[in-house]
């Protein structure tokens, strides 16, 4: 074996070197994106969103292997407790489309969207001010459709969290 020349690493060192620079340029890189959006602080459902196209209501969402049980469409008051940062009850009411297994809610007293997906009895949303993407919702269905169970998290503006539970009061006009 001849020695490398002077500046150089020998062969098999030299993979690795280079194996080493792409790891660190790639952990770089997602320092950049964590920057932009903390893990767990983005959309869940990039492929949905308030300036976005719905996809065909016959696909499966993404990762999902069943389509949801019910018809959630339609008006749903709910009543929930925010437990983070502080403690407060409170009412709401949401207006939901549904596109097979994909679903808009409007909330609009607050002014926050949410666009997700059903599941079997498992509905998972992204919440938006806007276009301004701000936090997560999902929860479980029950009572043949017409309850939901919920947690959700707000990341912007500020941070808070709590818990509702979603009645139908009436079918949407569709």
């Amino acid at each position: 074996m001849q020695p490398a020349p002077r500046g150089q690493l020998p062969g098999p060192w030299r993979l690795v070197a280079a194996f080493l620079l792409a790891l660190v340029l790639l952990l770089g890189q997602q320092g950049a994106v964590s920057a932009q959006a903390p893990l767990g602080q983005g959309p869940r459902f990039p492929y949905l969103g308030p300036s976005l196209p719905m996809p065909d209501a016959e696909t499966l969402p993404a990762g999902r292997v069943a389509r949801c049980r019910w018809d959630l469409a339609g008006v749903w008051e709910g009543r929930g407790q925010q437990t983070d940062p502080t403690s407060r009850t409170y009412a709401t009411r949401l207006v939901v489309r549904q596109y097979g297994s994909y679903l808009v809610a409007e909330q609009s007293a607050d002014g926050i969207s949410y666009y997700g997906v059903c599941s079997g009895d498992r509905v998972e949303f992204d919440a938006y001010t806007g276009d301004s993407y701000v936090g997560v919702q999902t929860g479980t269905v029950s009572g043949n459709g017409r309850r939901i169970e919920s947690t959700w998290v707000l990341y912007r503006p500020d941070f808070a969290a709590g818990y509702e539970t979603l009645t139908a009061s009436g079918r949407a006009q569709r």
